[in-house]
């Protein structure tokens, strides 16, 4: 690892008042851009059919009140309750709002690594926020790819050199140590 790499390893930290600065190189930038435009995609596969009832499109009421097939989406958007009645009258009721939000979020972290000049990426407080959002829902999607409900972290830490998930659990990893990086400027801020 260069010297510049390892200056540039610092992950987010506070700078002035209310602002948090993060510096990525292109590489690292293209990965986090490409994952985060997955999980924004991945969030727009599961529309809302129309609506006749004007108050329930009002309100977010949508059309699902069953779980996602898709195993990534359904860590995503989970059930609320184990009993399937209360959870599918609750997702009736949250779903659109909570992939609304988990889209927002994404959206945030994608224009905000988009707009960055030299890779440098500065944000405020609500900024940061939707950074932690869409940082763990792109390691929720890697934690359903990687299996780690069943895998430990040990078994992840010595996947072969030419397995494929070695990279997933790679970026899996580095972005966790972002996120921390991101909490610990945060709290920071609290002092």
């Amino acid at each position: 690892m260069s010297e510049e790499s390892k200056e540039r390893q610092t992950g987010f930290r506070r700078h002035g008042d209310d602002a948090f600065v993060a510096e990525f190189s292109v590489s690292e930038s293209e990965v986090l851009v490409n994952l985060v435009e997955q999980i924004i995609e991945l969030l727009g596969e599961r529309k809302d059919s129309h609506s006749d009832d004007p108050l329930a499109a009002m309100v977010g009421i949508t059309s699902h009140d069953s779980p996602p097939d898709d195993d990534v989406l359904l860590r995503l958007l989970p059930n609320a309750y184990a009993d399937q009645v209360d959870a599918s009258e609750f997702r009736r009721y949250t779903e659109a709002t909570l992939r609304a939000k988990k889209t927002a979020h994404a959206m945030s972290m994608r224009i905000d690594l988009k707009s960055a000049s030299d890779g440098c990426v500065e944000v405020d407080h609500e900024g940061a926020n939707a950074w932690l959002g869409a940082m763990n829902d792109i390691r929720l999607a890697l934690g359903v790819r990687l299996n780690v409900e069943e895998k430990s972290h040990e078994e992840l830490e010595i996947l072969a050199p030419d397995d494929p998930l070695r990279g997933v659990y790679a970026v899996y990893s580095w972005l966790g140590w972002l996120q921390e990086s991101l909490i610990m400027a945060l709290m920071d801020q609290a002092l």
